[in-house]
């Protein structure tokens, strides 16, 4: 069964742009072939400035797909999951999509147009 996890910091107030995705999530994978069983936030305070999403599929260990970018934070922020700023609710879900249902079209989300991912170069 897949799950979602958001992940953020309570002291950055950030609860209602967590529950916005939480919303937009349901929406785009809420039943069929595409179907998330869990969505869970889950505000932090020990890590401050944290905003993250996890998918895990099945039994597997969590995976970061989306990680916003500290910017008073001179650490390696290289890996693929890096972002500056918020995601877009369309490459949230593009994102999710990828990494747990790749065969599936998302309808509208997808579009006419291509998405591509400007740091992997991929479509």
């Amino acid at each position: 069964m897949a799950k979602v996890i958001i992940q953020f910091c309570s002291k950055c107030k950030w609860h209602n742009r967590a529950v916005w995705y939480l919303q937009e999530i349901m929406q785009t994978f809420g039943e069929g072939e595409r179907f998330i069983s869990e969505i869970s936030i889950q505000p932090k305070i020990d890590e401050p400035g944290l905003f993250q999403v996890l998918v895990q599929a099945d039994e597997g260990e969590p995976k970061i797909i989306y990680k916003r970018k500290f910017k008073k934070d001179n650490g390696p922020q290289d890996a693929p999951y890096y972002y500056d700023g918020f995601p877009d609710s369309k490459l949230l879900k593009t994102l999710i999509r990828d990494e747990l249902f790749p065969s599936e079209k998302l309808g509208h989300v997808d579009g006419h147009a291509t998405l591509t991912c400007e740091k992997c170069e991929k479509e």
